[in-house]
């Protein structure tokens, strides 16, 4: 089976994000295009405003995906030895690949119940669905990366980088959200987090002036305590 790749563009500054699946123009007999289909061979393009669309698109088309992040599309878990009484990998298998579904609704359920799990091998999946544009997932993604405290820190700094805005926000919500909770080291984020006052994203911004103002409050009540 061959994969067609999604490619994930933004159209300006502020961050309107669209996806592209190579595709292959049909044409009628007066050369004149008639429509587009997805096709790995394909030198043309068809654009979509949601990932959704795009793996709905490939799907019709009779060939798998593979998303931007590279993650490509997984078969259903089959033939499973349950014999021992462990259902670990049939659960896990089961629900990482809900969070590929078209239907953002099952993706942010499927997030969930993998945070349950609190397994730090999960945190790169978090780490990525935080950045769609759809916030239920987003939300999910944040809440399943709240428990890792500390731990999820060096990643949330590394996404705090990443060229998607919607991204770099959700790590700073998710650093505001630990910040209150005091289940990090606050003392190791001012510069991070400084030097977010500088990203081109009014949004992202706004967000980093919150997380920093909160980031020093906990910092001087920590100090205060400490007398």
């Amino acid at each position: 089976m061959q994969y067609i790749a999604i490619k994930k563009e933004f159209k300006d500054i502020d961050g309107k994000v669209i996806y592209l699946v190579p595709a292959l123009t049909l044409k009628n007999s007066q050369g004149a295009t008639k429509q587009k289909i997805a096709h790995p061979l394909g030198n043309d393009y068809l654009v979509f405003d949601t990932i959704e669309e795009a793996i709905k698109s490939i799907e019709l088309s009779g060939f798998k995906y593979v998303l931007p992040d590279g993650t490509k599309q997984v078969e259903s878990v089959k033939n499973t030895d349950l014999s021992n009484g462990s259902y670990e990998e049939l659960v896990y298998n089961s629900l990482i690949e809900k969070t590929k579904d078209i239907n953002s609704s099952i993706v942010a359920a499927a997030i969930t119940a993998l945070g349950e799990m609190t397994d730090i091998k999960l945190l790169d999946i978090f780490i990525e669905k935080m950045g769609e544009d759809n916030e239920a997932i987003r939300v999910s993604s944040i809440n399943s990366i709240l428990p890792f405290g500390n731990r999820a820190i060096p990643k949330l700094l590394k996404a705090l980088k990443d060229e998607n805005w919607v991204k770099r926000n959700s790590a700073l919500i998710t650093i505001q959200r630990m910040i209150d909770s005091e289940n990090v080291d606050v003392e190791n984020l001012f510069y991070p987090l400084i030097e977010m006052l500088k990203d081109n994203n009014t949004i992202v911004r706004t967000t980093a002036i919150t997380t920093l103002g909160k980031n020093y409050k906990i910092y001087k009540k920590q100090k205060n305590s400490a007398i």
